[in-house]
């Protein structure tokens, strides 16, 4: 793990929220890291654990560790802005557990990563100096500490995304769960559909197509010391081949068609419709 740098220029304000699913061997330790680091890299800061249904004790572990810190703190638990909330919900996935976060973080800037310990959050350090001119600093793993099923599934969903949504394969690596995202893009680019894996997909395919400006940097990525991964899961691989149709067809085809229908109105006395109306086609499918 790496030392933070004491001379590094603060966020004014951050949200940091982790999604958990049966983490407790590891959720006390995530929050430990993270609450010796945020004080380094931002004036103002809170945590944010989402329990995503778990059915071991994770949920117990996030509460009692709040608990500490809220009290080490001033404050307690059940004040409307403590220092760390803990967040419990029925089992919506991974995606509906980031959408929970995204959307109970408070803060300017938004960073959110997974609960595994598999990420060192004093890297966090490195992303602060990319903030001045990006609206997203999205980390990659330099180094993934998977099996080759894991790194042959981020291939396969990089091709995917490029051949269904027109994704930019120059993302290097789409659900690295190390963000750190600016209000104003979440502004825009909420509410997201998918509550699975391709939340992520979803997330940085509507900042792109908006023209949000972005900076992708190398984190290490670690072995899992506790707990089991979920992303090899078949059923979980299915769902995201799932919401991809679904997202093509809410992000690019019924645009494409509002569009095309528009051009139809506009157009409608126009004798040379036809022609028009493919130009206008051709056009949209060529941008």
């Amino acid at each position: 793990m790496q030392n933070i740098d004491k001379t590094i220029q603060k966020l004014p304000s951050l949200s940091v929220f982790f999604p958990a699913y049966n983490e407790e061997g590891n959720i006390e330790a995530v929050l430990n890291q993270a609450l010796s680091v945020l004080p380094q890299v931002a004036n103002k800061f809170e945590v944010i654990v989402v329990d995503d249904g778990s059915t071991d004790a994770t949920l117990h572990f996030a509460r009692k560790t709040a608990e500490r810190y809220n009290a080490k703190n001033g404050e307690s638990s059940g004040d409307a802005d403590p220092l760390v909330r803990v967040i419990h919900q029925e089992n919506k996935g991974y995606g509906g557990a980031v959408k929970r976060g995204l959307a109970e973080a408070r803060f300017e800037w938004v960073f959110f990563s997974d609960a595994d310990r598999q990420f060192d959050l004093s890297e966090l350090k490195n992303f602060i100096q990319h903030t001045q001119t990006n609206d997203l600093v999205i980390g990659y793993r330099k180094n993934r500490a998977e099996g080759w099923k894991r790194r042959m599934l981020a291939v396969a969903l990089k091709i995917w995304n490029k051949i269904f949504l027109g994704f930019p394969l120059r993302i290097k690596d789409i659900d690295c769960a190390f963000k750190l995202i600016h209000r104003r893009v979440l502004d825009e680019v909420l509410p997201l559909l998918s509550d699975g894996a391709m939340v992520s997909t979803e997330l940085l395919f509507k900042a792109h197509r908006l023209g949000f400006a972005y900076r992708q940097i190398g984190v290490n990525h670690y072995e899992r010391v506790e707990g089991s991964s979920t992303g090899s899961n078949p059923l979980v691989i299915a769902q995201a081949v799932i919401d991809t149709f679904s997202l093509r067809k809410k992000l690019t085809i019924e645009p494409t068609v509002v569009r095309l229908t528009n051009a139809f109105v506009h157009d409608i006395h126009d004798p040379w419709l036809g022609l028009r109306v493919f130009a206008r086609w051709f056009r949209l499918q060529m941008s």
